[in-house]
């Protein structure tokens, strides 16, 4: 064991000799290399320009021209085809399920919507003097179309003249409450509801934008997305 361990001993000063021969300014580039390996780490992403951003927070139809917030999860895009009727027909927009609900004994999932489109030729429309009656009649249409599955009382919250991007538009608010949710298996008791047709210009087609938000889905949704609503290209005149 002794003659191991001064093996080992004149191996480590030789090592020891050798190093101390070695000029100090190859040491230290030696070091210095050492050094820029261990704190080397992979070069930033650049961060997303905020127009990117701002773009990836929003949904964008290139139909009727409109776009909106895009909200948090549960929410994602699209706008689901089973809200596609003889009278509605929706080119954009996001939902989240809110949850299960017991149809006639058929259980499904039940959405928060949030779509838009182009108001459909069932809904005669030739200025925007008809803007009130068209969403009047566009807001009554949707009781039928959507929550006819469901035991609902409906009430009208609200119908006020707006401006989208600086073109006239007409608000209508409504809520659903469901007097059998437990019985229906929903997670929630209400809804509030909005239409909003927007015109933009002579020979165009009015756009048209409907949400419904489920209670357990938040409170206040529908504000949000129609203070977020804008229209590309308006503003040129008709």
């Amino acid at each position: 064991m002794a003659a191991l361990t001064v093996l080992a001993l004149l191996v480590i000063a030789g090592f020891v000799k050798e190093i101390s021969r070695t000029p100090v300014s190859a040491r230290s580039a030696a070091l210095t290399a050492t050094t820029r390996v261990a704190s080397h780490s992979p070069s930033p992403r650049p961060s997303p320009s905020p127009s990117a951003a701002a773009a990836a927070r929003q949904v964008t139809d290139g139909s009727s021209g409109l776009s909106y917030r895009l909200l948090s999860r549960p929410w994602q895009r699209g706008c689901p085809g089973v809200l596609d009727t003889p009278v509605f027909s929706w080119t954009a927009g996001e939902h989240a399920v809110a949850g299960p609900a017991d149809i006639g004994g058929t259980v499904i999932d039940w959405h928060g919507n949030a779509c838009s489109g182009l108001l459909q030729q069932d809904f005669a429309y030739s200025g925007p003097a008809d803007l009130e009656p068209v969403a009047t009649a566009v807001a009554a249409a949707t009781d039928p179309a959507y929550y006819s599955g469901l035991n609902h009382d409906r009430t009208l919250e609200g119908s006020s003249a707006m401006q989208v991007s600086g073109r006239p538009a007409w608000l209508v608010t409504f809520s659903m409450t469901y007097p059998d949710a437990a019985a229906e298996g929903l997670a929630w008791t209400g809804e509030e509801g909005a239409v909003m047709v927007v015109d933009r210009g002579a020979g165009a087609t009015p756009a048209l934008f409907y949400a419904s938000v489920p209670g357990n889905l938040g409170r206040g949704t529908i504000t949000t997305l129609i203070d977020s609503l804008r229209l590309a290209g308006a503003g040129r005149g008709d």
